[in-house]
């Protein structure tokens, strides 16, 4: 009791949940990033064979999405800036 209040009883199950809240949060990122490390990979092979302007725009973009995620990912290694 704090100040003629009654102070609501910790739950033994409150810190397991936000256990497994924090460990669904760090699987929901990592798939979130695969997911685009995917889809980036996708577009930069579609690139590679074809060569054609909009695939290359493709691949950016979708290295876009993925820099944006994943900050060991960089994008200007792959196409640096001229």
């Amino acid at each position: 009791m704090k100040d003629g209040r009654i102070l609501p009883q910790r739950s033994p199950y409150q810190d397991r949940f936000q256990e497994f809240l924090e460990g669904f949060k760090q699987y929901e990122k990592k798939y979130l990033i695969e997911k685009a490390q995917n889809e980036f990979l996708d577009a930069f092979s579609k690139w590679l064979k074809t060569r054609k302007l909009e695939d290359k725009l493709e691949a950016i973009r979708k290295g876009m999405q993925l820099e944006a995620i994943d900050a060991t990912f960089s994008l200007k290694a792959i196409f640096p800036l001229k």
